[in-house]
């Protein structure tokens, strides 16, 4: 290479950020493209280059292997590293590049998408409590020790050491007793609960649903054929006594007994057994949502309707739906189905048949980070959290919101229910479209997993 004065080129030519791996490919590629080194010349040698900028050699020797690999540079024995003749077509420097032209005002998608900076967001964990190191390392070992093999699908129910990591911490934390070969695992909540309604009822079934309850629960039977029919939750939850009036005939019972969905309730023992005697009486099924994974404020995270339905004449009522969107965080798309034992051949077919298939990567990593504690230890540190942040919006709302808002404290979950004072109404939402009956005022949601310590002021978005 002709003799220059200082280094070649340093780490801040260009830009910032990256390893420093990736850093020296990049300035090194862009002096090539620019002609800083032209077609043809030779590079200094990888310890030069690495004495030069102060970096390993490993890390030099990485850089100008890629660049080798990828066209930019060829090898000559005995003589060193050149910058081949003819340069790649496909690259041309940052600066030629004009940058596509970008439509003002954001687009329909980003409108609908709430922004990831503001509070009171549904169905958001609090990132903050996520012990993200010890992810970190599970994720990073779960990666290193899988095959090639293992990376092109899971089994038919999903990763064996989940399921099995996840039959013990049920068994632990929420007396739910099952076989690890009746859990299936799945990508997200939401295919959790589409794959359980359609083998729990059939197109034209009736099906009973929260009323409150959760917007996706109603369209997802909606979606399969099935009719959704109301039926009013108190604080005990859903009321057998009132669906059997409006819907005798139903053939299915979709609850979030351990936490109401909006209202944070817990659904009591007496109600829940009602609900089992109904489902054994009718022949009809029972999905119990259990999305937030019994965070509990109140009590200790109370019996499931799966780990109840033993009793003679009950048994096989009940699929259980839970998942780890809510409590560890969004971007982990994996739930899980819990299955009688009587549905199970059919709920695989269905798996398969529709590739309900979760990231075997991920599912590795959950199920060391169960194994090894993390899973308890972030549900207990992060149910204190929420319970103080809980206590703070209560008091906020006493103090700043006092004759306008009404919370109803929730025993569980994330969220909380507000009702506004006789009079007052939602801006900008039309009375079609809220929650409670047209003659009481209208009720409001959000989750208090604010990353700040108070809530906003009256009047601002939520």
């Amino acid at each position: 290479m002709k003799s220059r004065r200082g280094p070649l080129l340093t780490l801040t030519d260009g830009g910032e950020g990256g390893s420093l791996q990736q850093r020296l490919f990049e300035r090194l590629r862009h002096a090539i493209a620019t002609g800083i080194v032209a077609p043809g010349e030779r590079l200094p040698s990888t310890r030069t280059l690495a004495r030069d900028m102060g970096l390993s050699r490993n890390t030099a020797v990485a850089a100008i292997e890629r660049l080798t690999a990828e066209g930019y540079l060829e090898s000559r024995v005995g003589s060193g590293t050149f910058v081949v003749e003819n340069l790649p077509p496909d690259y041309a420097p940052a600066e030629s590049r004009a940058p596509a032209p970008r439509p003002q005002g954001a687009t329909a998608t980003e409108a609908a998408l709430p922004s990831p900076t503001l509070p009171f967001r549904p169905g958001i964990a609090a990132g903050d409590q996520l012990d993200i190191e010890a992810w970190r390392r599970v994720l990073g070992r779960s990666w290193r020790s899988l095959s090639a093999r293992a990376l092109e699908r899971d089994s038919a129910p999903g990763w064996r050491p989940l399921r099995v990591a996840l039959a013990g911490f049920l068994e632990a934390s929420r007396g739910l007793r099952c076989h690890p070969d009746q859990i299936l695992i799945l990508p997200g909540r939401a295919a959790a609960l589409d794959l359980a309604v359609g083998l729990a009822a059939a197109p034209g079934d009736r099906v009973w649903t929260e009323d409150p309850g959760c917007p996706l629960t109603r369209a997802l039977v909606r979606r399969l054929g099935m009719t959704p029919v109301p039926v009013p939750a108190d604080a005990d939850g859903l009321d057998p006594a009132k669906g059997t009036a409006l819907a005798p005939d139903a053939r299915l019972a979709v609850v979030t007994a351990n936490c109401q969905m909006p209202l944070g309730t817990v659904m009591s023992l007496d109600r829940r057994h009602a609900l089992l005697d109904w489902a054994a009486r009718a022949d009809a099924r029972i999905i119990e949502d259990d999305g937030d994974g019994g965070f509990t404020f109140d009590t200790r995270p109370p019996a499931t309707l799966m780990s109840l339905d033993r009793a003679p004449g009950r048994g096989g009522r009940v699929l259980h739906v839970g998942g780890f969107e809510r409590i560890l965080y969004p971007g982990l798309r994996i739930a899980y189905l819990v299955v009688p034992e009587d549905l199970l051949d059919r709920a695989l077919e269905m798996r398969a048949l529709f590739e309900l298939h979760a990231p075997v990567v991920e599912q590795s990593a959950l199920a060391e980070f169960i194994d090894e504690g993390h899973l308890a230890s972030h549900l207990r540190r992060a149910r204190l959290t929420y319970q103080e942040r809980r206590e703070t919006l209560i008091d906020a709302a006493r103090r700043l919101w006092a004759g306008a808002l009404t919370l109803t404290p929730a025993a569980a979950g994330l969220q909380m229910a507000a009702r506004l004072a006789d009079g007052l109404a939602l801006k900008g939402v039309p009375a079609s479209s809220r929650l409670a009956p047209p003659l009481q005022p209208p009720v409001w949601y959000w989750r208090q997993t604010w990353p700040c310590a108070t809530p906003p002021a009256p009047g601002r978005s939520t």
